[in-house]
């Protein structure tokens, strides 16, 4: 699968590695569990602390999620699916099998991360807002947590209109792009949009027949999102959660037209090469620089929780104020800068809906399991994948 990571050639990824490949960081997913008998996740999962974790071999649309962020690339004879910081760990919550049927799984899941060692939060799921969400997300944030949550597709239902955890302030919004940079056509746009990374064509590991599947969707765009955190956070393990995200949104090739931030593309298409190479001003520790600039509050929320460095209670800027839940794509979405950030994942994200206060996870899961990947992998035990031909190679302005 390893050649049709067409993201992984455009970022350079290669360079990128020989600077970090995201050591000493774990990632929490919030997800389906993820299955350790994959070859490409097999000894990446530190824990599972919640739900049935890493045992869980239904869990395809979890396994994706770990292989883009954290896989190994050992199947396929060493052409499995390689994540962007593939020496970084995974911390395995299993939402959509609660341990004892908690109707709180989601929540609980989130608070559980906030305690512990993993820098990252993943999510990889929309849901609508909910009190209970919010409190734990802004708990999340005020432990120093990252929280990387995908802005959601629009081919996928049911979907809220203001898609959480992506749009709470603080939280990385990420949206989707396509291999030539621009916005993919499913990714929901709005004011929550930060940054914007692959979600077309994205390769995962995953546990049908073939064990690989092609996704699209913004829960690649998340992944790949909380790899490239993770590589940073290696490179400056005294750097906090704010400050990895300033380094994040000032490298971001930016969009060629409109305004950035914008709510197609955010601040722009993620850049890993960029972000291990910026040399600018991480800025302050205790400042997250997407409160009151990126995020759609309920008028009925809570003010967001103070996003502080660990051991630290800095305050951050007004939290937004509600917008549109869907606006139309700015003409920025036609184009970014990118050095191959631009793509799209297959993963049809994990969007779960609120049933009587309950985020509901199975309908997705299951739209992802009949994904067109499984129609597409490579047999059991068979040779890697030709590879793909994607065409002359996009300007060099996109992808410089």
């Amino acid at each position: 699968m390893r050649p049709k990571q067409w993201y992984l050639e455009k970022w350079k990824v290669d360079e990128a590695w020989r600077i970090s490949q995201g050591e000493g960081v774990t990632v929490a997913v919030i997800d389906t569990g993820v299955d350790a008998s994959h070859p490409d996740v097999s000894g990446q999962i530190a824990s599972e602390p919640f739900g049935r974790g890493d045992t869980d071999k239904s869990g395809s649309h979890g396994t994706g999620i770990a292989s883009l962020i954290a896989g190994t690339g050992r199947g396929l004879s060493g052409q499995g699916v390689f994540g962007v910081a593939p020496k970084a760990k995974i911390d395995s919550y299993n939402v959509a099998d609660p341990p004892d049927g908690r109707l709180f799984a989601y929540d609980t899941a989130i608070r559980q991360a906030a305690d512990s060692p993993a820098k990252i939060i993943n999510v990889s799921s929309v849901a609508p807002w909910n009190p209970a969400s919010d409190e734990a997300f802004a708990y999340a944030l005020s432990r120093g947590k990252l929280i990387v949550g995908g802005s959601g597709n629009l081919n996928v239902e049911p979907r809220p209109s203001v898609p959480y955890p992506a749009a709470y302030p603080g939280v990385v919004g990420v949206g989707g792009y396509t291999n030539g940079g621009t916005r993919w056509a499913n990714s929901v746009t709005g004011a929550w949009v930060s940054l914007a990374a692959p979600a077309e064509d994205v390769p995962v590991a995953c546990t049908g027949p073939t064990r690989y599947c092609l996704a699209d969707g913004t829960s690649a765009s998340a992944a790949l999102t909380s790899g490239v955190a993770a590589l940073l956070w290696a490179q400056h393990p005294d750097y906090t959660a704010n400050q990895i995200i300033k380094v994040l949104i000032d490298s971001a090739n930016k969009p060629l037209e409109g305004a950035v931030p914008n709510d197609s593309l955010g601040y722009g298409n993620v850049s890993p090469r960029n972000a291990l190479n910026w040399t600018g001003d991480p800025g302050p520790r205790d400042v997250n620089p997407l409160v009151g600039k990126r995020g759609v509050l309920p008028s009925t929320s809570p003010t967001p929780a103070p996003s502080a460095a660990p051991g630290q209670s800095g305050g951050t800027a007004p939290a937004a104020q509600p917008a549109p839940a869907v606006s139309t794509p700015a003409a920025a979405d036609s184009a970014a800068k990118s050095d191959g950030d631009g793509g799209s994942d297959s993963l049809v994200p994990v969007v779960g809906a609120l049933v009587g206060g309950v985020v509901v996870l199975s309908v997705i899961v299951w739209a992802f399991m009949r994904s067109r990947g499984n129609r597409r992998g490579p047999p059991p035990g068979g040779p890697a994948p030709p590879v793909p031909t994607y065409g002359p190679p996009p300007p060099s302005g996109l992808y410089g």
